[in-house]
Order: C-alpha cells, then sequence, then structure tokens
C-alpha cells in the first residue's frame, strides 16, 4: 500500500510509543537548518625538547668567567594531518550509496563571490527565495549550503557551494521533482567523524502519512575524494545526528498493521570507515520495546 499519501509527518519521531497506542501523525514543522556539531581542532604534536645537563659546579683555575649559553628556542611541529578513523566497517553493513537526490554539476546553476557570508544577504540566486544558509570549514576550502524554495511554484532547492578560485560555485544541487513532493528539507551541516572538515546531511521529507524520509551524505575528505551517497524512502524514517555518525529508525510493518502504528521498528548505526559511511544491519525490536531515536529531519 502507497504510504506516501495523506498529511504531513512530524521530523521529530518519538519511536518508544507504546505497541498497543495507534495515535494519528503530526504535522511536520517545515522548519530548515538545523546546526550541525561543531567541529573539533586539528590536533597537534609538539616537538620533544631535551633537558640541559648542568655544568659541574669545580671551578676552573681562570679569572676569565665563560660566556652564559642561550638555551636553544623550543620548536613546535607542524600540525600533523587527520589520518583516516579505524573504526571497522560494521559486520553485514553496507556502504552508503546511489540513489541520491544531491547530483553533482559539472555546469553549477549559481556561483557568487568567495567572501559571502551568511549574514543574512542576498546571495543571488534568480528564480530562488533562501530559507536557510550554512557555512563550515571543510576540505574543499569551506562549504556552504542554502536550503531555496521557488519563486512560482514553491519547489524546494538544495543548493552545496564550494569555493573555487575568487568565486564559490553550486557544485551539488538537488531539485524538488514536483512542487508538493517534499514536506520539509533540512541540512545538517557538522564534523561528525573527527577528521576536522565539515561534511553535509540532507534530509528531505515526503508529503503525506507515510512521513517517507531521504537521506543524503555529502563528505569532502582530505584525501581530495568527496564521499556522496544516501539512503532513500525510509518508512516513518527518523535519523538522529551525534558523534560518531547517526541513528536510523525505520517502521516496519506486518500485514495487518494500520498505517499510524507499524508493529516493529527497525534501529540502524551509520558509522563512518575506510573513506566512506556505512550502515549496519540494524536491530528489529517490537515497537514497545524500541529505543527513542528522535530525528533531526
Amino acid at each position: 500500500m502507497n504510504r506516501r499519501h495523506g498529511l504531513v509527518l512530524a521530523a521529530t519521531l518519538a519511536l518508544g510509543a507504546a505497541a498497543g497506542a495507534c495515535s494519528s501523525d503530526a504535522n511536520t514543522s517545515g522548519t530548515s537548518g538545523t546546526t550541525g556539531a561543531s567541529t573539533s581542532a586539528a590536533p597537534t604534536t609538539t616537538a620533544d625538547t631535551t633537558p640541559s645537563t648542568a655544568a659541574p659546579t669545580t671551578a676552573v683555575p681562570s679569572t676569565t668567567v665563560a660566556p652564559s649559553t642561550t638555551a636553544a628556542p623550543t620548536t613546535v611541529a607542524p600540525t600533523v594531518a587527520p589520518t583516516t578513523p579505524t573504526t571497522a566497517a560494521p559486520a553485514g553493513g553496507s556502504v552508503l550509496a546511489a540513489p541520491t537526490n544531491l547530483q553533482y554539476m559539472g555546469a553549477p546553476t549559481f556561483s557568487m563571490p568567495s567572501g559571502y557570508l551568511c549574514d543574512g544577504s542576498d546571495p543571488g540566486l534568480p528564480g530562488w527565495h533562501v530559507v536557510d544558509c550554512q557555512q563550515m570549514p571543510s576540505y574543499q576550502d569551506g562549504v556552504t549550503t542554502f536550503v531555496a524554495r521557488r519563486n512560482d511554484d514553491g519547489r524546494f532547492g538544495v543548493f552545496v557551494f564550494f569555493r573555487e578560485g575568487a568565486q564559490l560555485k553550486s557544485r551539488y544541487e538537488a531539485v524538488e521533482p514536483a512542487a508538493g513532493t517534499w514536506a520539509d528539507v533540512t541540512v545538517v551541516l557538522g564534523d561528525f567523524h573527527f577528521d576536522d572538515g565539515a561534511e553535509v546531511w540532507v534530509g528531505y521529507r515526503y508529503a503525506g502519512t507515510g512521513g517517507y524520509l531521504d537521506l543524503d551524505v555529502l563528505d569532502p575528505l582530505p584525501t581530495g575524494f568527496t564521499f556522496l551517497g544516501g539512503l532513500q524512502g525510509l518508512d516513518h524514517g527518523a535519523v538522529d545526528m551525534h558523534p560518531g555518525g547517526a541513528t536510523v529508525a525505520t517502521a516496519v510493518y506486518s500485514g495487518t498493521d494500520p498505517n499510524c502504528c507499524p508493529s516493529q521498528l527497525r534501529v540502524q548505526e551509520i558509522t563512518f570507515s575506510a573513506d566512506q559511511w556505512w550502515i549496519n544491519a540494524g536491530t528489529l525490536y517490537a515497537t514497545a520495546a524500541a529505543p527513542a531515536v528522535t530525528s533531526d529531519f
């Protein structure tokens, strides 16, 4: 049965509800722009210094006092480049992959001066108005994201800008396929696997009582590689961001479950390993026994 029809489901899903309670879904907020975790400082290494040894105390039979010696200045080693985390890939897991709503743009739709700041000023996206702007450091010389709406039909658009010389260019874009398809779009920027560069997490909440959620993850890595992968069609989906990755919860229905009340929930973990984002096989819970997962999208 297609559960994409009906009212908008809330972006926040309390998944620890009692199994017997079949309550209606609340409307989603339609608010964008959740702020991600702050970046952590790049690790630094300080060079060791060898303590000086005191000279013997026996006096030298001389009338001339030897000049004092100035200690060599302490030096600090340059910042060490972050290394790839050694977290093992999850057993039975899979890499977040295509399809994604974000697409690489060989010919970016928009460009703007590289000094643009998210200060409420108009970035100049003809035909669109901005509803959310975020910026953080990244391994492509910073990242700037916009969630915008079309002026004519209200469709959502997501535009991810990277610096190229004196300009910012929208190298990754996602546009709502038709007005009314998405109820809300939320971007979370954050350094969730601690490599001192931001990832871009985008949640697309579909209209209708099914509360379907798509998730994209865009991660410019220090190796120069940019990871892009995602999840599609999470039924009553919830994604909770936290240090190290995210927790994902999805409804699992039996044949007699009403739309409001799935009898089971699958809870999975997204983690980073070997320059890729992975999702494990997860655990299937009876709804009443499932851990609560509060969605950031």
